[in-house]
């Protein structure tokens, strides 16, 4: 039986499961790891400008920090071109909820997630061919999630490279600023009032497209 974290008998709005499937896991070098996508996704009730695929939003800007931190010559703008990309440097993605539920309101906040259950972490890992594998977490709730899928220990505080082994696998991990429009939340002080703090953000995504 799967296990439930942050199980909730009150919190049972928009029970709702993962719509998309992992993307290019066996044959990847560098692994996107996310949480879930907003209610609506799963529900296929989209906005204007939203795209049918990981981190879809209107207001997410992970492709567009991608862009930039990439010098990317074409755009990512639809599922095909962003699929694309990932296939041409050997970049997969994954979610780490297969399923849960939402506080009433269906926020898409992480605070708003409960009756959570984890995808098998370390069943999919072993679909990927190669003996090292850099992983790259959304955020912070993102790579809690995966110590808990996983069994596994890091320094949940850093945004440094760390590295651990699982599987007989070196994993390389980095926790990315969140691509969210509230990303500097929570942040030193010094960051967020840092008029160039998105060159910090930039420069982290770099290192996605460094194989």
């Amino acid at each position: 039986m799967q296990k439930v974290y942050r199980k909730s008998e009150v919190h049972t709005f928009c029970h709702t499961k993962h719509p998309y499937e992992p993307f290019n896991i066996a044959e990847a070098k560098t692994l996107i790891v996310g949480n879930t996508p907003p209610a609506r996704f799963a529900k296929k009730e989209f906005q204007e400008g939203d795209v049918d695929w990981y981190y879809g939003s209107r207001y997410n800007a992970f492709w567009n920090i991608l862009e930039q931190s990439c010098k990317c010559e074409q755009p990512l703008s639809t599922k095909e071109e962003r699929q694309n990309f990932f296939l041409e440097n050997e970049i997969g993605i994954f979610d780490t909820i297969e399923e849960c539920s939402r506080a009433k309101g269906c926020g898409a906040s992480d605070g708003d997630l409960y009756n959570i259950v984890l995808l098998d972490v370390l069943t999919l890992l072993k679909q990927n061919k190669h003996k090292m594998i850099r992983l790259f977490f959304s955020g912070r709730f993102v790579a809690e999630l995966f110590q808990k899928a996983t069994k596994t220990k890091f320094d949940l505080r850093s945004r440094e490279m760390q590295k651990i082994e699982l599987d007989n696998k070196m994993l390389e991990l980095t926790i990315l600023y969140s691509p969210s429009p509230s990303w500097a939340r929570g942040l030193p002080e010094a960051i967020r009032k840092d008029p160039k703090k998105n060159e910090i953000r930039l420069e982290q995504y770099r290192h996605i497209c460094k194989c």
